[in-house]
Formats: structure tokens, C-alpha cells, sequence
């Protein structure tokens, strides 16, 4: 009798497999060494990456709730020690780790004297100064290795966007013992250059030890040193370095680093031609609003016909000035006539008219005006001042008023 043949579909035999791996209790729980390769924090949280040895490599995830008991950032190259489960994404068929923890390992404990020297940095505030860049800069200055990659892309960029623009490179080791002194020494020279604006230091990517001479103290406090900003541009975009923090700007990568430090020529040429459009504009629209003014003015009467215009002012002022010579002259007779009216007054008031009728002025030899018999005494000398002369008389008798008598 034939055996009946067995056909599974690919969703039933991976979800065998993945329930085969999910029961062994053995793949529950696993810790596996290996270097990070391919690392990525996606926007939900979740870390993406793979782990690595000479011989071969396994996808791995790590779940936002996991991921965020960590103390510590995993990087690219950095050896590590997982925790965790194997299963298989029956959708995929992709053999995956779970991770539910990271420790450092091999260069763990070179990261974390990576941790203490940012700390220790951070701490003394050589991170804290962000200085602006050139907006045209006169020369860039490059420190990297001649022969890199990083130079090529900086030189490749810089030529794409601002064909002109000068580079000075100051060659240096980036990777292995003594190129943390050849970028320091570089970094020196560029400043003692006039012409430099801005200084690139970088390199391409690598593993977390390639990238290590851009994690060293003494070329942080260079950075923070120089007269000139520095952009650093080390690794990709994942890859953190003390450099990068130290700088005035960090940047993902040297191509980054070269389209920061330099405007696109073609955008500053539209930019001023649309300047020049705009001024030629506004002086255009200036001599139109000036001619029509000459215009204006041009058949103004007083510029058409300047001499008839000086005649009709010259009228207006004469006719001016006669008016106010006759308000003049009659403000005069008013003030005469005023005059005589009050020196009229004046003479009805003076005493003199009154000597003039026939009456006379009585005072004392010293000059005591007598008002009054009772202020006469039989023997005083008095004066009698009439309107044409006075008479000296001595009085023999005084005779009081006699009220019957009046």
C-alpha cells in the first residue's frame, strides 16, 4: 500500500519551525557575543541591527519596552554581550535574536571610558561653545588622510557647489596608534593659515576601534582651542565621536561636512540676480516718479513764466506796502487826536487855568501850600502866586470865616 504523501504550504512549515524553536527551552533564553553591525533606532523605539563573528551573523530586534532599560547608546562595531530568545518570523521565514538586554563586552570597557571622558568634558564646558560658520569662506581647510575616501567626497562636494573655492589639506593619520597627534598637529597648521575660515576634521566610517583616535582628550581640547570653527565629520550617521561633540558643528558625514561649509555658487548667483532685478526695478520706478515731478513743475507758471510771476508778487508787495503806510497814518492822526483830547483834559484839571481866572496859589515862605486861614499865623511870611508873577506879603491879621456871615 502507497503512503500517503505529505505537502505543507511555506506559512505551515514556518510556523512549525518557529513553535519547534519556541519550545526548546534552551533558545528561550540565551546570552550570545558578537559585534554590532548595521545598528538603527527606528522612530517607533525599536532598535534594528545585526550581531556578528568571523564566521557569520544573525538579525536581531529590540523591543521599545526593552530598549528603554538601557543605560547606554549600542553603537556600530561595538562588541556586545545579548540576552535573549531565538524564534523565527513565520511571515519572513527570517531566523531573528530577541533581545531583552545589551551588555558591553571587549570594548565595553573602552566605551565607557568614552562615557567618562564626554562626561568628564561635557562637565568643563568644552561642548558648549557652538561658533557660527563663514558664510563664504575664504579657503577650507581638510584634515584627513590624503588618500581616504572622506577627502575625495569633501573635494568631490566642495567642486560640485562652489567650483572656485580653495582647499588646503593638512594630511593626517585617522586611524591606529599616533593619529590622534597627526589631527592635533594638523589642526595647528591650518590655524596659522590667514586664508582659512573653517576646518573640516574627519574621516570615513569604521569600526568603533578605526574611529577611536577621534575619541581622545587632548584632540578635543584642541578643537576647542582653535581660533577657526571646526566642523567634525567623523563616521556615518550613527557613529558619535568626542570630536563631533567638541566641534563647533557635527555633521554625518565628510560630504555632509563639505555642503555646510560651502554655499552653492549657482544659488548666490540667482540671489544676486534677483538682487539686481530687484534694484534695477527700484531705480526705474525712482526716475519715472522723477520725471513725472519734472513735469509737474515744468508747467508751473512760476517756472514757465518767471518774470510775470515777479511782477505779480512785486504788485501784491506794493499794494502791500502802500496799505500799511495809510493804516500806519491813520493810527498816527487817531494818536494825535487822542493827544489833544487828553492835554485838553489836563489843562481843565491844571491849576494854572485857575490862576488864569483871576485866583492865586497861597504857601508859606518855605513852601507849604496854605489850603486854609486857620493854617495862617499873624506874622508869617507867605508867597502869592499868580498866573503871571508871585508877591511876598507878611500876614498882620487873621480873620476866621464867619459861618453867619456865609
Amino acid at each position: 500500500m502507497a503512503s500517503v504523501e505529505t505537502v505543507l504550504s511555506v506559512s505551515s512549515l514556518n510556523e512549525y519551525v518557529s513553535r519547534l524553536l519556541d519550545n526548546d527551552l534552551r533558545l528561550r533564553s540565551l546570552r550570545v557575543s558578537g559585534e554590532i553591525t548595521g545598528y538603527k533606532r527606528h522612530s517607533s523605539g525599536h532598535l534594528y541591527f545585526s550581531l556578528k563573528d568571523e564566521g557569520a551573523i544573525i538579525r536581531c530586534v529590540m523591543f521599545k519596552s526593552s530598549a528603554e532599560k538601557l543605560s547606554f547608546e549600542p553603537a556600530e562595531g561595538m562588541k556586545v554581550v545579548l540576552s535573549g530568545r531565538v524564534t523565527l518570523f513565520a511571515r519572513d521565514g527570517q531566523y531573528q535574536f530577541y533581545v531583552t538586554g545589551i551588555r558591553a563586552s571587549g570594548e565595553g570597557e573602552q566605551y565607557r571610558r568614552f562615557l567618562e571622558l564626554r562626561d568628564k568634558l561635557k562637565s568643563e564646558g568644552l561642548f558648549d561653545r557652538k561658533r557660527p560658520l563663514p558664510f563664504l569662506p575664504r579657503c577650507v581647510g581638510v584634515v584627513t588622510s590624503e588618500t581616504g575616501a572622506a577627502y575625495h567626497d569633501i573635494r568631490t562636494v566642495i567642486a560640485r557647489r562652489f567650483p572656485t573655492m580653495r582647499i588646503l589639506l593638512a594630511p593626517a593619520q585617522v586611524q591606529g596608534v599616533g593619529a590622534a597627534a597627526t589631527v592635533i598637529e594638523g589642526i595647528r597648521i591650518l590655524n596659522g593659515v590667514d586664508e582659512v575660515d573653517v576646518i573640516i576634521v574627519g574621516r570615513g566610517g569604521g569600526s568603533y576601534e578605526d574611529l577611536s583616535a577621534f575619541n581622545d582628550e587632548a584632540l578635543a581640547r584642541a578643537i576647542y582651542a582653535s581660533k577657526k570653527p571646526i566642523i567634525s565629520a567623523v563616521g556615518h550617521e550613527v557613529d558619535f565621536t568626542i570630536a563631533d561633540f567638541a566641534a563647533d558643528l557635527r555633521a554625518a558625514t565628510p560630504s555632509a561636512a563639505a555642503e555646510r561649509c560651502v554655499p552653492e555658487l549657482a544659488a548666490i548667483r540667482a540671489a544676486l540676480g534677483d538682487r539686481r532685478s530687484a534694484m534695477v526695478s527700484a531705480v526705474q520706478a525712482r526716475m519715472t516718479g522723477a520725471k513725472q515731478q519734472i513735469r509737474m513743475l515744468s508747467s508751473d507758471s512760476v517756472l514757465s513764466k518767471p518774470a510775470m510771476m515777479l511782477d505779480i508778487k512785486r504788485e501784491k508787495l506794493n499794494s502791500s506796502v502802500r496799505l500799511l503806510e495809510q493804516r500806519i497814518g491813520e493810527s498816527i492822526t487817531a494818536a494825535y487826536a487822542r493827544l489833544e483830547t487828553l492835554k485838553s483834559s489836563l489843562d481843565a484839571l491844571s491849576p494854572y487855568a485857575v490862576l488864569r481866572r483871576g485866583y492865586a496859589m497861597v504857601s508859606k515862605a518855605g513852601g507849604e501850600t496854605v489850603c486854609s486861614a486857620s493854617g495862617v499865623s499873624v506874622g508869617d511870611e507867605l508867597v502869592l502866586r499868580f498866573d503871571d508873577g508871585s508877591v511876598d506879603v507878611s500876614a498882620l491879621a487873621v480873620t476866621p470865616k464867619d459861618d453867619d456871615a456865609s
